[in-house]
């Protein structure tokens, strides 16, 4: 059976803590990872922090292999770097049909002011990377790079193999539903779509072995670069706790986030087109007094009330989920099953 982890609003969510918990408390035969170098996703573990690009989050469970799919974008040097980094070279898949970004991609890409200034990319070079891919132009994959020869495997094949036997596979997406380059809100997109559907498609992967789509929110949304966000705090006091005690600046831009309110209609699509069986929350502690809390009856009525709002939404939105995961605070272990 798959599980799989997408974002419901514009990206940042926490989508990698999630992957990581769920991975390193679960029975996971394989992690897989599509998306790019653009969205790095950060776990913390007894106090370390690892900011990953490419490497999946489950590398924690040291049982789990680690496979980055067709849909997977990197740099060789940036990806052998976290391997080195995480300790997996034993335990990294990659299919020969992942991208690798070439410098005078990441060249092009910072020095278009379309994507820099208007569409607020980071400029790691990934949209060039996925134009040039579309447009079937002289692109380079993993299977051409010698220095990634030991990690090349048939992801499709190998991956339904294990489904078959059956093995359990947790597919970690990208980014958020207001980044979707067909459902978000354009032009304020990335160059792919970011859902549950697309990731399998990525991956190598159909939907018939589903069995859970997590979709992970926050109390508000964050935003790296401009695009749409409702009832934005302008504040510099609020705004500086976000940035500080939430660490609300981008893992890959350092730039520090566009804080906003929840938004129900995001919220709403996101359960709808990823067809979301579960809800996972995340940064519940930025609610005061909610830190580390171990049991729901504990949380303040502030964040019960957030709770309360989107158990209503969802009875609203098929398939109807249920809250499954709280985090309370930064670290892995800082999560409340319910």
């Amino acid at each position: 059976m798959i599980d799989i982890v997408c974002g419901g609003q514009a990206g940042d969510e926490g989508k990698g803590k999630i992957s990581a918990y769920l991975s390193y408390k679960g029975s996971y035969d394989y992690c897989v990872r599509v998306g790019g170098p653009n969205a790095g996703h950060t776990v913390v573990k007894d106090g370390k922090s690892y900011t990953l690009k490419n490497i999946p989050s489950g590398f924690l469970n040291p049982k789990t292999k680690l496979v980055l799919g067709a849909g997977a974008y990197t740099k060789t040097k940036w990806l052998l770097d976290e391997v080195n980094f995480t300790g997996t070279r034993d335990r990294l898949i990659i299919d020969p049909y992942a991208v690798l970004i070439s410098d005078e991609q990441t060249a092009a890409e910072k020095n278009a002011a379309h994507f820099m200034q208007h569409i607020g990319s980071v400029g790691t070079g990934l949209g060039q990377a996925v134009r040039d891919r579309i447009e079937r132009r002289d692109i380079k994959f993993a299977k051409d790079e010698p220095l990634l020869k030991d990690f090349i495997q048939d992801v499709p094949e190998l991956l339904n193999k294990s489904l078959d036997n059956g093995g359990h596979i947790l597919l970690e997406g990208t980014q958020g539903i207001k980044l979707s380059l067909m459902h978000g809100e354009y032009p304020f997109v990335t160059s792919r779509d970011t859902t549950a559907s697309t990731f399998l498609g990525e991956a190598g992967l159909g939907p018939k072995s589903v069995r859970d789509v997590y979709v992970v929110f926050k109390p508000y949304i964050t935003r790296v670069g401009p695009g749409p966000l409702e009832h934005e705090m302008t504040d510099e006091k609020e705004l500086e706790i976000y940035h500080t005690k939430g660490h609300e600046i981008g893992s890959v831009s350092k730039r520090l986030r566009r804080i906003g309110a929840f938004e129900k209609r995001s919220a709403s699509r996101a359960i709808m087109i990823n067809n979301c069986t579960k809800i996972a929350i995340t940064h519940i502690d930025m609610f005061v007094g909610n830190d580390r809390v171990k049991r729901y009856e504990d949380f303040t009525p502030e964040a019960k009330a957030f709770l309360d709002d989107l158990r209503k939404l969802s009875a609203e939105v098929y398939p109807h989920p249920e809250i499954s995961v709280i985090s309370t605070g930064p670290d892995m272990e800082d999560t409340l099953v319910l």
